[in-house]
């Protein structure tokens, strides 16, 4: 028996005994999706994978030693320093979408990242995974689990929890995030605690009673169902480690385990490497995709061997999304770097995906070509493939109507099946 074998025996049997797992595990069996977030922070250079542009080489700076590789029907960037680029793709092709010339608007961090995420500039919008979590919320003790990367809960903060960099959720849940005190603070026995507990549920269940308008009672409503999550989340910590770090493989073990045991829908994980490079980009880039694809390998033959929900691996089950917030310019500029551009690459791996193939591209300026969204063609009378639309997508993949969140474009129909 492996430990995800073993996670998923346990919770069955909490749930058997009566103990407050979040999910039923009965009602979580089925056809639904999770969706898993990968966000590279900084600015990757599609040229160094997904954007083979050799026949722009008179406006794009590429390495040398470059070559156009291809595997299925996916061209990508081949380079002798980057074998895990290579294994993943020839390995991952048939289940794998790629989004060329995405375009996102703008060329600060937190802008790009923003409308990578949300759609929407304010900061105050859900991002896309903070809307799938909280469409099936009730079903789910901690619908969206974040591990690294960007997160924007909007209105759905009673669905989305951090684990925290330093593993201040596991302390939470243990007790022992009291030690890192300066000061001695006494800890409650476990009677108490129950006790605490106990009182904290009336306490919230009575603020819901007593709401004075609709905005009052949706926010204790959000208070009760937070604080009925905080006390279920607690029989977690003894199946399964919420600690994790900075680098990929430990935030995709942690997923996976939550993804496994039905305690999320939704998780996002974060890569550690510095990709905003305005210099030296060949050399720093090139070893940045090779430590991601590296982890991205890693993290797939976890899905493909962690037994799902509904009776095939987690992989059946998940859709993976890769992205960065913003592209890289074509050329190169003084300090042999490359400075922020505003259109980029995705890549998703995953059920209901229309796969192995790519879909949008780079114009003769190295700007996004419009494409059909009926089919995801390039066409010349097309609309742009904006991260908007994408978001529009990964809601309809998830059966989650977009019309509320996103406004202004519709689903890429092309990328689904």
């Amino acid at each position: 028996m492996n430990r995800r074998t073993f996670l998923q025996t346990s919770t069955l049997g909490l749930a058997a005994m009566g103990l407050p797992v979040g999910a039923s595990w009965a009602s979580s069996l089925g056809s639904d999706r999770k969706l898993l977030f990968v966000f590279a922070q900084g600015g990757w250079d599609p040229t160094r994978a997904f954007a083979p542009v050799f026949d722009l080489n008179d406006i794009v700076d590429l390495e040398p030693e470059a070559a156009l590789s291809q595997a299925g029907n996916i061209p990508f960037v081949d380079h002798p320093s980057r074998p895990s680029v290579r294994a993943f793709f020839q390995a991952n092709a048939d289940r794998m979408l790629v989004l060329n010339g995405v375009m996102v608007r703008s060329i600060a961090h937190d802008i790009c990242t923003m409308l990578a995420m949300t759609g929407d500039t304010s900061g105050t919008f859900p991002d896309w995974a903070a809307i799938v979590a909280a469409s099936q919320s009730e079903r789910y003790t901690l619908p969206q689990l974040v591990l690294g990367g960007p997160s924007f809960a909007g209105q759905f903060g009673d669905s989305v929890a951090r684990a925290g960099a330093a593993g201040q959720l596991e302390g939470l849940l243990s007790g022992d995030i009291l030690d890192r005190s300066d000061l001695e603070i006494p800890r409650l026995s476990r009677a108490s605690s129950g006790i605490v507990d106990r009182y904290l549920s009336r306490r919230a269940g009575g603020r819901v009673l007593a709401a004075t308008s609709s905005i009052d009672a949706q926010l204790a409503t959000a208070f009760e169902r937070s604080t009925e999550r905080a006390q279920a989340l607690k029989d977690y910590r003894y199946i399964m480690d919420f600690t994790t770090g900075p680098d990929l493989t430990t935030q995709a073990n942690v997923a996976v385990d939550a993804l496994s045991v039905g305690l999320c829908r939704c998780a996002t994980l974060g890569h550690a490497g510095q990709w905003d490079t305005h210099a030296d980009n060949d050399e720093l880039q090139s070893a940045l995709w090779e430590g991601l694809f590296g982890d991205l390998g890693q993290l797939m033959a976890l899905l493909d061997e962690t037994p799902g929900t509904g009776g095939g691996s987690l992989a059946d089950e998940t859709v993976v999304v890769v992205l960065s917030e913003m592209g890289r310019t074509p050329l190169l500029n003084g300090t042999l770097g490359k400075d922020h551009w505003p259109f980029t690459s995705m890549m998703m791996l995953g059920p209901g995906l229309s796969t192995n193939r790519v879909i949008g591209g780079f114009d003769a300026q190295y700007m996004g070509e419009s494409i059909s969204f009926s089919d995801g063609a390039t066409h010349s009378g097309g609309q742009i493939l904006t991260a908007e639309a994408v978001g529009a997508s990964l809601l309809t993949l998830m059966d989650v109507d977009p019309t509320p969140f996103v406004s202004g474009t519709t689903a890429i129909d092309g990328m689904l099946t």
